[in-house]
């Protein structure tokens, strides 16, 4: 940016008008009149100038300094500007995004201030003693007591703790470091002690938290008065309230702890606690139980549909529409290849044993959702020592106190472990010997998976199918056998002909459907 010139400055401008304009009223009074003329003219100036120009010219300019819009504001807008001439006036600060917009030590100065807050800011203000004021998106004046106590965030925020891309925490510091590497090694293990925490079989693994969060807080919609991100008073008393002080023995290590660090540091909590209930091989086989699941019924057929078959089931149609649907389902099993039409009703996920088998999840998932549950939820489930569901259900500490500080969690995740180099040499080798049984074992159940999707989506095909012909039925209601046959093969050659994928297959069938049709007559 281009450094501006001494006579491009404002005080300069304006320094050079005033002898301007000093020279020109000079020259009119001691020139241009006697003495009871310049007494009379310096008198009635002065008099113009101090109670109608300044004042008018004050409240003129008020009114585009902020956007306001009421008279009252105005004028408090006019009462700082007054305050500013004479160097009297507070903190003129602008609030963008949660981050204060100011010139070098704006907020240390003392008087009425104004504060502008975009829609996406609040702020709480204090005294020497107490919160003051919980300020939503706008224009504000504060007293000449009242500081800017803590500024919130009014966006969905994304906070990431734990090691970042290239670091390696377990790595030993260097031997005659520099300065500047053992700041670095400082961080990274800062970095890491943040997230730390160990299996039930002694195991320290280190991962990356990311975590979603925003204030409790519905956001306006269309032209209701608010925010577009969302304000709620309360939520935002309740964050501020919730802030503090980290403990420290000696006051210069005392820091400020933000409302926004807390969600961050209550997952990091439940990640040491729940990982504490699992070994360093059920981190990552899927051998447990999943937790909270419940089974969904089957659909069961809609009422309209009922009520078309219903008529179809009791007459004689059926028995047509029962053959027709046999003759293509034969036809069907030699088009598919045989790989893809193996399964059986039997091979339904009806098994318990296959179902179980297929919904076994790793220990990592299971705390994944654990987190999610605590932080989210005001009852969860409970698990042992081992990690595995007992009975019943308790209370969420966590999703209380996060309700307490006026929060809302979206989502939490734990990836990116990180181990020792041991213990990597470990997992890799037993994967190594272990990957070929894996690889089958997923093979196997990709196949029964196939199986039952198959087979089900032909049972369902077939179901479809016979529910359009028993549609046509219905509509057209024939009246004798031979009517009924021609509709049903008219119906099922318009099915055949509206699909690509099925009407290569059947070429051959489509023109034996025709001849039929012109055999039977149009």
């Amino acid at each position: 940016m281009d450094e501006i010139r001494f006579y491009q400055k404002p005080w300069f401008i304006s320094f050079v008008l005033g002898i301007l304009l000093l020279g020109i009223y000079l020259y009119d009074i001691f020139f241009q009149g006697g003495q009871l003329r310049i007494i009379m003219g310096i008198g009635f100036d002065l008099f113009v100038f101090l109670l109608v120009l300044l004042p008018a010219c004050v409240f003129f300019y008020a009114q585009f300094v902020l956007p306001i819009h009421k008279h009252q504001e105005r004028g408090k807008i006019g009462d700082r500007l007054w305050l500013h001439a004479f160097n009297g006036h507070g903190p003129a600060i602008f609030v963008k995004n949660g981050r204060l917009v100011e010139r070098s030590g704006e907020s240390e100065k003392e008087g009425p201030g104004v504060l502008w807050l975009d829609t996406a800011s609040a702020v709480v203000t204090r005294t020497d003693t107490a919160f003051k004021n919980f300020l939503e998106p706008g224009v504000h004046f504060t007293d000449k007591d009242e500081k800017i106590a803590s500024i919130i965030s009014l966006h969905t925020q994304s906070h990431r703790i734990g090691p970042e891309k290239g670091d390696k925490p377990f790595d030993p510091q260097k031997e005659n470091p520099t300065d500047e590497e053992q700041i670095k090694y400082a961080e990274v293990q800062a970095r890491r002690m943040t997230v730390s925490a160990m299996t039930r079989d002694g195991i320290e693994v280190v991962p990356v938290i990311n975590i979603t969060f925003k204030l409790d807080a519905t956001p306006a919609k269309g032209r209701e008065k608010g925010s577009r991100f969302g304000f709620d008073k309360d939520a935002v008393e309740k964050a501020a309230r919730g802030e503090g002080i980290s403990a420290s023995s000696k006051p210069e290590e005392m820091k400020h702890v933000a409302w926004n660090q807390l969600p961050a540091l209550i997952a990091a909590d439940l990640w040491r606690e729940f990982l504490s209930k699992y070994t360093l091989n059920e981190l990552f086989s899927a051998s447990l139980d999943p937790l909270g699941e419940v089974s969904q019924p089957e659909p069961t057929p809609k009422e309209d549909e009922q009520e078309s078959l219903g008529p179809v089931k009791a007459g004689f149609f059926a028995k047509i529409l029962k053959k027709i649907n046999d003759v293509f389902e034969d036809r069907l099993k030699q088009l598919i290849p045989e790989h893809e039409f193996t399964g059986t009703e039997s091979d339904a996920p009806e098994k318990p044993a296959e179902k179980k088998d297929e919904s076994k999840r790793t220990a990592l998932q299971i705390i994944n959702q654990m987190i999610r549950a605590r932080m989210t939820q005001a009852a969860v489930v409970v698990l042992d020592e081992c990690g595995r569901q007992a009975e019943g259900f308790t209370f969420s500490d966590e999703y209380k106190t996060l309700t307490e500080r006026g929060l809302k969690i979206s989502s939490v995740s734990v990836s990116g472990l990180y181990f020792s180099e041991d213990i990597e040499k470990q997992i890799v080798e037993k994967w190594t010997t272990t990957w070929m049984a894996n690889a089958k074992a997923d093979r196997s159940r990709i196949e029964r998976l196939s199986s039952v999707y198959n087979a089900n989506g032909r049972q369902k095909a077939l179901q479809d199918h016979a529910l359009t012909l028993s549609r046509a039925i219905s509509k057209e209601n024939p009246a004798d056998i031979a009517s009924a046959v021609k509709i049903l093969l008219q119906r099922t050659q318009s099915d055949v002909k509206s699909n690509d994928r099925l009407l290569r297959r059947t070429t051959t069938e489509v023109e034996g459907i025709d001849e039929i049709i012109n055999w039977m007559g149009v």
